[in-house]
């Protein structure tokens, strides 16, 4: 069940990011109460796990302070969310897969010069596309 609602979160967050590059937070935090819940009744790692996998989106969050919005705040409101389901190797495994994607999708973008290299990309798509690939390799 928490593979389906984690790929729920991140279709819907991926939608909204490709068209307004804006997360609705309310809908991320509706998610994250859910995971919170879901987790008392039918927990999937620990809480330390957890813990661990909302640190990410903590770190996320920090930078983005630190960037003065470079990266997104919305990105690390829902790394902290996905690390309620997912937990912290999950979680982990999912931000850097997708950074590795967003990499690659940017390095094309410049070689084609299509963008320039201060220039804004979705971001959560990347992470969509990591989550998919982690489906898969476990099926």
């Amino acid at each position: 069940m928490h593979k389906f609602i984690v790929l729920g979160l991140l279709s819907l967050c991926s939608l909204k990011d490709m068209k307004t590059r804006e997360l609705a937070v309310i809908h991320i935090l509706l998610f994250g109460i859910g995971g919170v819940l879901l987790h008392l009744f039918a927990p999937v790692c620990s809480i330390y796990s957890v813990l661990g996998g909302m640190a990410i989106g903590i770190a996320m969050m920090i930078v983005s302070v630190v960037t003065k919005g470079s990266v997104g705040m919305g990105d690390g409101i829902l790394l902290i969310v996905t690390g309620v389901y997912l937990g912290g190797h999950k979680n982990l495994e999912l931000f850097m897969t997708g950074l590795f994607f967003a990499a690659l999708w940017s390095l094309g973008l410049l070689v084609l010069k299509k963008k320039k290299g201060k220039e804004e990309i979705a971001f959560v798509p990347f992470l969509l596309l990591s989550y998919l690939t982690m489906l898969a390799r476990r099926i």
